[in-house]
Parts: structure tokens; C-alpha cells; sequence
């Protein structure tokens, strides 16, 4: 609302280079064993985002001696494959679930006109443009549109490799980005806040097939 599979290469044909050659009467030895290639799997690219398992928390830098960090308590979305075998991933936030493990006045002030503006712009929406399925795995640059405060916003977040073969199934997929508050019209407490915000989406999926 912050963003390579290694090939397995087999080595038979190097060793059997390195043997010496057989003596003319010798009986020849039977032919080294070549181990099948192994084929990448291609994580689904497809699925509900789980509202209860995934998560989308925001550090904002603050000059004061606490850690404000916030998360959204409502979130909603859906990974959904498109043509040439891309993804495009979809997420909805409700900045009036704003929620923060500190101080209730951390919360208040961030839902504030000052800030978020919750109850005048209730929704935050990612919206990212294709990109390779393979990326799930692999990790990758997600560019897409942040809307946010009523302002949309091209923003370029970055994909993390998977921790697991079925990233948003088996493990989160994780997205991390950061934006400039300003460029989104948050103005206010300029001298003790700092203008970067910085995002992680840690997505579960209902269904990945």
C-alpha cells in the first residue's frame, strides 16, 4: 500500500572425461547412468488472497525514540494468471482498519486527515501490471498503481524469492516496496516524521491450483 531457480547440471559426462582409457582386451564398462533433467515447476497463478493468513504492514520513520509501525486489519485480493503465461496480483486495503502495536494515538493520527484520511478515502489498492509466473519463485521488480489518500501513484515494489515450490500455498509470498508519503498528499509533521513509507505484503492464497 514495498515488492534464480539454480539448474541441476549432471556431471556423468565430465566424469566419464576423466577416465582412463580401457586396455584392448579389457572388458568395457557399462555406460555411466545420465540423471534426468528435472523439470522447473512453474508456481500456480491463481488463487483468492486469504484475508485471515495474509498480512500488509507499513514502517513509517518517525524521529522519535519509538517504532511506528502499522498494519491493515481488513485485506482482500486475488492472483490471477493472464495471457503468455503472466500473473497480475490485486490487492484491496481498508486504511479505517489501521491498527498499530503501540499507542492508540499512533492509530488515530494515522487514520487523521494528516495522514491516511481513512474515513474520506476508506480503500488502498495495489493493482500490478504482469509479470513472469516463474517470478513467484524467482523474485522479481512488481510495478503497478498505488492508490492511496484518493491519489494513484505508479509504484515499483519488489517480489522476494519463495522460501518454498508453492509460494502462496505452502508459504507467503512476499512483496516489499517504499513510496513517498508527499507524493501521496501526507504533508503534515514534516520535521518529525520522514517522507518514506515502507510496505510488506505477506500473501496467503484460499486456493492455488
Amino acid at each position: 500500500m514495498a515488492l534464480g531457480t539454480p539448474l541441476l547440471v549432471s556431471a556423468a559426462a565430465l566424469a566419464a572425461l576423466a577416465l582412463p582409457d580401457a586396455a584392448p582386451d579389457a572388458t568395457p564398462s557399462a555406460a555411466p547412468h545420465r540423471a534426468e533433467p528435472v523439470a522447473a515447476v512453474t508456481p500456480a497463478c491463481r488463487g483468492r488472497l486469504s484475508p485471515s493468513a495474509s498480512s500488509a504492514r507499513f514502517l513509517v520513520d518517525v524521529r522519535l525514540p519509538l517504532r511506528a509501525e502499522g498494519r491493515f486489519t481488513d485485506i482482500s485480493g486475488e492472483l490471477l494468471p493472464v495471457h503468455d503465461g503472466g500473473c497480475e496480483v490485486h490487492v484491496r486495503l481498508r486504511a479505517d482498519t489501521v491498527a498499530y502495536e503501540g499507542p492508540d494515538w499512533m492509530a488515530d493520527l494515522t487514520r487523521s486527515p494528516a495522514f491516511l484520511d481513512a474515513d474520506a478515502h476508506p480503500e488502498v489498492a495495489f493493482d500490478a501490471q504482469a509479470f513472469p509466473a516463474t517470478w513467484l519463485a524467482d523474485g522479481g521488480p512488481i510495478r503497478g498503481r498505488l492508490r492511496l489518500r484518493g491519489r494513484e501513484r505508479p509504484v515499483e515494489f519488489e517480489l522476494r524469492p519463495a522460501a518454498c515450490p508453492r509460494p502462496g500455498a505452502d508459504c507467503p509470498i512476499v512483496v516489499v516496496g517504499e513510496v513517498n508519503r508527499r507524493d501521496f498528499g501526507m504533508q503534515a509533521y514534516r520535521f518529525t516524521v520522514r517522507d518514506a513509507v515502507r510496505f510488506e505484503f505477506r500473501i496467503r492464497l484460499e486456493t492455488a491450483r
